[in-house]
C-alpha cells in the first residue's frame, strides 16, 4: 500500500486518527508511537499511509528509518536522518556555537566552505558526525547541539507547533545490540522538542531483545516505558477485512474468479489473516502460473489447490513430490474412509479390509467389538505417515485432495510436481519450518557419509540428499556418498564417518535404510550416529530408528540439518 488511495485493509481511517493524535501532541514533545503487531500485519504499510497524511500538513516533516538495514551503524543513521530536516542555515549556525572547541575548528572552516546544496548540506552532517563520535565525551555534546537546533527550527517561523516525525521500521527483527542502541537514541540523544518517534514494531520481541541485552537489571516493560508514551496495538483484520484484502489482490493479479468464497475463507483462517502471507500466497499463484506453461493445460484451479497444499500442508506437500511409488493422496483417502467406518461401528467391513491387507495386517473379522476394531486401527496408524492422524478432522484439505484425484491429469500432474520440485518461500507463508539461523556453521574437519540411490542417477544432485550433500560442502564438512549397503561399507572401512545421513526407501526396497543399519550395527561396523531424511516418516519408523539408537527420522531439511551439526559437534 504504497499510495494513499491503495487501502486493500481499511486502515486509512486509523492513519486519520494516529495523525491527529500526533499533531495534537505538538505542545508535548518529544514523545514516541508504537504501533504494535506481529510480522507482516501491516505495520510498514500502516506507518505510510501515516507518512503520506502527514506531509500533506503545514509544519511537518517526516524521514523514514530503517533500523533493520542500519544495522551496527543504527545510531549514526537515525541521527543524521534527524539533522537533514533541520534548515541549512540552522546547522551552519550550530557550527560557529560549536566553534570555541579547539579540535572542531579546523573542520568547521572546511565545512563552512562547502556548498550548500543538498549534496553539501548531507556532506556537512557527514563531518559533524565524525568529530563529535571521536570519544565518549564527545557523544555527550551531541544532545545539547541537537537540542540548540531544533529549538532554532522551532522558533524560525511564525507557524506554531512544527514538527519532525521519524519513522522506525523492522526494529524488531534487529540484533539485540541494535535495539537498544536505537532506545538509547531516542531517550538519550533525540529526547528533544519538536521530535516524534513513530516505531512499527512487535513489542513482544521489543521486550525479549531489551531482555537478552540485559540493560542494567531492568525489566523489559520498565524500560519499554521510558521510550514509549503512546502504544497503539494494531488488531486482526475481521472477516470482512481479510476477504475485501484477498480479493483487491487478486483482483489485481486477474484471479477473482479462482477464490470462491471456500477457498477465499480458507486462506483467510489459515494465514492467521495476516496481509503478508496472503499476498504472497497470491503472487506466488501468479508467478508459478506465467512461469510454467504447462499448468495452463492443468488448469488454474488445480495451480491453487497444489498451492494450498504447497504452503499450508508441506509434510504432505513433500509425500506428494516424492519419488515414491506410493500415492499418497489415494492412501491418505483411503485410510479416512476406513477410519470413518471403524468408528461407525464397522458396518461396512469391504471398505476397510483392503486397506489393512496392503499393510500385511490381519482385519478385522465381521461384528468386532468397537476395542478390538480401535486396536487394529492403531496398527494401520503405525504404517502410514504419523501427519495422517491429524488431519482427518480437516474438512478443507480432504477435500483439496479429492478435487485433484478427480482431475483427469492427476497422474501427470504429480509426475510434473516430482520434476519440478518448485520450492515455496517458507518464511513467508508459514514463517519457521525451514529457516535457517542466519550464522553458518563452521564444519571444518567434520566428516559425513550420505547414502541415497539418487547417487546412482545422473541427476542425483539435484536431489534432496543431493542438496544435502552440497549444503555440508559449503559449510566445510568433508562429504562422501553411497548408494547401497556395499558401497556404503566400502567408505566405512576406509575412513569412519562423524555422521551418515541416509535415505530409507532404496531400489525398490522399503526400509532398506533401516536394514542396512541394523547390518551395520549388528556387525559392529559403525556405531556413530546416523539421520534418516525421507519423504514418509512413520511412527514404525521412528521406533525402528530409535531401536538402533539412529539419532531420528525426519522429512525436514533443516532439522536434518540441525541433527547432522549437533552430531559433529555434540
Amino acid at each position: 500500500m504504497s499510495e494513499r488511495g491503495e487501502d486493500l485493509l481499511g486502515t486509512s481511517e486509523t492513519a486519520d486518527r494516529l495523525s491527529d493524535l500526533i499533531v495534537s501532541s505538538r505542545e508535548s514533545t518529544p514523545f514516541t508511537l508504537a504501533i504494535d503487531a506481529g510480522w507482516g500485519m501491516g505495520k510498514s504499510s500502516l506507518m505510510r499511509q501515516l507518512q503520506l497524511g502527514l506531509e500533506e500538513l503545514e509544519g511537518v516533516q517526516t524521514a523514514w528509518f530503517n533500523a533493520w538495514t542500519s544495522g551496527s551503524d543504527a545510531l549514526e543513521v537515525l541521527i543524521k536522518s534527524v539533522l537533514l530536516r533541520f534548515d541549512r542555515n540552522i546547522i551552519r549556525r550550530a557550527y560557529h556555537r560549536i566553534s570555541g572547541a579547539p579540535r572542531l575548528w579546523r573542520w568547521i572552516r572546511i565545512g563552512v566552505r562547502l556548498t550548500m546544496t543538498t549534496f553539501g548540506l548531507r556532506r556537512l552532517v557527514d563531518e559533524l558526525w565524525d568529530q563529535l563520535s571521536v570519544d565518549p565525551k564527545s557523544r555527550n555534546e551531541i544532545r545539547g547541539a541537537v537540542r540548540d537546533m531544533a529549538q532554532e527550527w522551532l522558533n524560525s517561523t511564525n507557524s506554531p507547533g512544527r514538527q519532525i516525525v521519524i519513522f522506525i521500521d523492522d526494529l524488531d527483527r534487529c540484533r539485540n545490540d541494535v535495539v537498544v542502541t536505537v532506545c538509547e537514541a531516542i531517550k538519550l540523544y533525540l529526547d528533544v522538542p519538536g521530535l516524534v518517534f513513530v516505531i512499527g514494531c512487535d513489542q513482544s520481541a521489543l521486550a525479549r531483545s531489551v531482555q537478552n541485552a540485559e540493560i542494567g537489571g531492568e525489566y523489559p516493560s520498565g524500560y519499554l516505558e521510558k521510550i514509549v508514551q503512546v502504544n497503539y496495538h494494531s488488531p486482526l483484520p475481521g472477516q470482512r477485512q481479510v476477504r475485501d484484502l484477498v480479493n483487491g489482490y487478486a483482483s489485481k493479479s486477474g484471479t477473482s474468479q479462482l477464490f470462491d468464497d471456500h477457498v477465499l475463507n480458507f486462506v483467510a483462517e489459515r494465514t492467521g489473516r495476516n496481509p503478508r502471507r496472503i499476498k504472497r500466497l497470491i503472487n506466488s499463484f501468479v508467478l508459478e502460473y506465467h512461469l510454467d506453461k504447462e499448468w495452463h493445460s492443468f488448469g488454474a484451479d488445480i495451480l491453487v489447490r497444489v498451492l494450498l497444499l504447497q504452503h499450508f500442508y508441506p509434510v504432505f506437500y513433500r509425500l506428494l513430490t516424492s519419488s515414491s511409488f506410493e500415492d499418497p493422496v489415494r492412501e491418505f483417502l483411503d485410510y479416512r474412509d476406513a477410519r470413518e467406518n471403524i468408528n461407525m461401528g464397522g458396518t461396512n467391513p469391504g471398505s476397510w479390509k483392503e486397506v489393512f491387507a496392503k499393510y500385511k495386517i490381519e482385519p478385522p473379522g465381521e461384528n468386532e467389538d468397537r476395542d478390538v476394531l480401535l486396536g487394529h486401527l492403531g496398527q494401520l496408524e503405525n504404517q502410514l505417515p504419523d501427519s495422517f492422524p491429524g488431519l482427518v478432522g480437516d474438512e478443507v484439505f480432504t477435500t483439496t485432495l479429492r478435487q485433484l484425484k478427480d482431475s483427469p491429469h492427476f497422474q501427470h500432474l504429480r509426475e510434473h510436481l516430482q520434476r519440478r520440485r518448485f520450492q515455496f518461500d517458507p518464511n513467508g507463508i508459514i514463517g519457521t519450518e525451514e529457516r535457517f539461523s542466519e550464522e553458518q556453521p563452521d564444519m571444518r574437519g567434520g566428516y559425513a557419509l550420505v547414502v541415497d540411490d539418487v547417487f546412482e542417477e545422473k541427476d542425483g544432485s539435484f536431489s534432496d540428499t543431493g542438496r544435502i550433500v552440497t549444503t555440508l560442502q559449503q559449510w566445510g564438512a568433508r562429504v562422501d556418498t553411497a548408494s547401497d549397503f556395499d558401497s556404503m561399507k566400502r567408505v566405512i572401512s576406509e575412513r569412519t564417518p562423524d555422521v551418515i545421513v541416509s535415505d530409507i526407501n532404496r531400489h525398490g526396497v522399503e526400509n532398506a535404510g533401516l536394514q542396512d543399519l541394523q547390518a551395520l550395527r549388528d556387525r559392529g561396523v559403525y556405531g556413530g550416529p546416523v539421520v534418516f531424511y525421507v519423504a514418509r516418516v512413520t511412527p514404525a519408523r521412528r521406533k525402528w530408528a530409535s531401536d538402533l539408537e539412529a539419532v531420528g527420522v525426519t522429512n525436514s531439511f533443516s532439522e536434518a540439518m540441525e541433527w547432522v551439526r549437533m552430531s559433529l559437534f555434540g
